[in-house]
């Protein structure tokens, strides 16, 4: 039910990103809260908290009267009415082509991103053995925007969603209960901080995520920000030397819409692997939701 659930959001959202009346189209984001990040802070838990920023934003000079307010509550008046008949006519479209492959989840039903926090640097590092995934480690350097005492780490294997990955604390942290099973693969666990924390203190922390499986890892490494900003990420893999990929590159989805295909090989994404397996890549002004990370391919492939 989850999946189905997700699948007809993305739907959703896909249809109000395309509307194409600019003021229907700001007012209907603003109803979803899209996209997220634009909405961070209490003053925008109301939907009217929203419109008010998206009228300030496209109408100055605004004084905040309720006039604006009622332009953008009519707007999303109109929009909800052409989104309830686009919704129905590509569920119809979706259904008569089996059209509902592409929305099917391959990747893990990630928590939202609801922390206070944005992350100075985050450092992780996959080790492999063979083709086989083992572990991550991960270091975290982050910033606290309000009152928070703890992070929901997420493990996820692929090639093998139900793999029963543990989830290990490494400093500054520890497991604070047992680890919840996430709908589409993965699991997750509670890290409690060491103390809580208040707006504007500084705190690092790391842990370790051990995949549990024995299946080769798919060709891919990827890292989804999910505090409210990360000012920079380094992704490090740390192949078998006995095993090295014939190609490596690294992708941002959003900037790049092929992610999967190999590049050409001095595309300027392609990255050169040490004789000893070693390769990394540093992302730098991180963007909440978007993803991030490596790809290969092995000699055959």
């Amino acid at each position: 039910m989850e999946a189905k659930a997700a699948a007809l959001l993305d739907v959703l959202h896909e249809l109000v990103n395309a509307i194409d009346n600019p003021r229907w189209r700001s007012a209907a984001q603003a109803a979803f809260r899209l996209p997220q990040d634009r909405y961070v802070g209490r003053e925008f838990d109301s939907v009217a908290g929203r419109w008010r920023h998206v009228a300030q934003a496209e109408d100055p000079p605004y004084n905040g009267s309720d006039d604006a307010l009622d332009r953008y509550r009519g707007y999303w008046l109109t929009a909800a009415h052409h989104l309830a008949k686009r919704l129905d006519e590509r569920v119809r479209e979706l259904n008569r082509a089996g059209g509902w492959e592409k929305y099917r989840k391959t990747e893990p039903h990630i928590p939202a991103a609801t922390f206070p926090i944005s992350f100075d640097r985050t450092d992780v590092l996959y080790r492999f053995k063979g083709r086989q995934g083992i572990q991550s480690i991960s270091y975290r350097w982050l910033t606290a925007h309000d009152e928070v005492d703890h992070y929901e780490a997420v493990g996820w294997y692929y090639n093998e969603p139900d793999a029963p990955v543990q989830i290990e604390p490494l400093a500054n942290c520890v497991l604070d209960g047992p680890l919840t099973d996430l709908p589409q693969g993965g699991r997750s666990g509670r890290l409690r901080f060491s103390r809580r924390l208040r707006a504007g203190d500084k705190y690092f922390f790391a842990y370790s995520i051990h995949f549990g499986s024995e299946r080769p890892c798919r060709p891919t490494i990827l890292y989804e920000v999910r505090g409210l900003s990360m000012r920079a990420l380094t992704v490090r893999a740390q192949f078998d030397p006995a095993e090295l990929p014939a190609m490596c590159w690294y992708f941002d989805l959003g900037v790049q819409v092929e992610a999967a295909r190999p590049p050409d090989s001095s595309a300027p994404e392609v990255l050169e692997i040490a004789p000893n397996g070693f390769v990394d890549h540093e992302f730098l002004s991180c963007e909440q939701g978007r993803k991030y990370g490596l790809r290969w391919t092995w000699d055959e492939e």
